[in-house]
């Protein structure tokens, strides 16, 4: 089997796998796997288009994985991987029955919904209602009976429930009014207007940080006004000003790099990527940081 094959659909199996895993770094390693295996055991017919065959392969590696994540402890909230909106919708053409486009399926809201599942439900979810594929080519990719992927399917739409009833198309004028707020809200920060931050906050607003226990980072998820503003007011006066700043678009809305100089300290992280998670109403519902350097892989910091 040529590799050149195979190489025409890296993009899509990529695609895939980041979001079965919400890791860039784990995509790239089921990717190669999925060439390996590819390469090895190559599937009987080889005149048949191969993508069925590839992501087939993929999901269920990308399955494997997720189950062995869930028997690791991770120390400290869960985010995704930030990574470039372009890498994630390339190369995947959706069929008709697809609920999500390439982009909203590639924000962190929607990763951090299907964590609520279990490695098969999101499977599910991903090849159904984000790839579009049909329930029969759903059950040939996961090895079962296409009733199995209706109850499968039944059950994590059910779980996904609150992320549905919440969920904003993402358009122009969406990451637009998302790069105001991030904007406003690091103005205030900068300053120490805290009582202006909460005139912008959500009254269910979240803060979430990812460290991984690599560097110094709230341990818990920070919920409601208060308690959210607390947190800032505890760790605003610890931090330098910035050297660098940069706004870029992140799995689909716009996201702030951050860096600092070097520091004497190796538990304060010198880049981190900061982004914000709006309501319906404009407020801030969602602040978001992820601060560990494994996570920060597919961002070019120097870009």
């Amino acid at each position: 089997m040529a590799i050149a094959s195979m190489d025409a659909h890296r993009g899509a199996l990529f695609g895939l796998c980041y979001r079965m895993t919400g890791s860039a770094a784990d995509a790239e390693d089921l990717v190669q796997e999925t060439f390996r295996k590819a390469l090895e055991h190559p599937p009987a017919d080889l005149e048949r288009d191969l993508r069925p065959w590839l992501l087939r392969v993929a999901t269920n590696l990308s399955i494997d994985t997720l189950r062995r994540r869930q028997r690791e402890r991770y120390f400290g909230p869960w985010l995704p991987e930030p990574i470039d909106t372009e890498r994630v919708v390339a190369s995947l053409e959706p069929g008709p029955e697809a609920r999500y486009d390439l982009v909203e399926s590639a924000t962190s809201a929607f990763l951090v919904a299907l964590e609520a599942l279990d490695p098969k439900q999101r499977a599910v979810v991903i090849l159904r209602d984000v790839l579009g594929l049909t329930g029969p080519e759903t059950a040939e990719a996961l090895e079962t009976s296409a009733g199995n992927v209706r109850v499968i399917l039944h059950r994590a739409r059910k779980a996904l429930a609150d992320y549905d009833a919440t969920r904003q198309p993402i358009t122009a004028e969406l990451r637009d009014q998302t790069a105001r707020r991030l904007r406003e809200m690091l103005a205030r920060m900068a300053v120490g207007d805290l009582a202006g931050v909460a005139k912008i906050l959500a009254e269910d607003v979240t803060s979430v940080h990812d460290a991984g226990g690599e560097f110094l980072s709230a341990l818990r998820v920070h919920r409601g006004v208060e308690d959210v503003l607390g947190l800032y007011r505890n760790i605003l006066p610890e931090h330098a000003w910035p050297t660098r700043i940069e706004e870029r678009e992140l799995n689909g809305l716009p996201a702030i790099l951050i860096s600092h100089g070097p520091s004497d300290d190796p538990r304060v992280a010198r880049h981190f990527v900061i982004w914000v998670e709006l309501a319906r109403d404009g407020r801030i519902v969602g602040l978001r940081s992820v601060l560990a350097s494994a996570k920060l892989g597919a961002v070019d910091f120097n870009g």
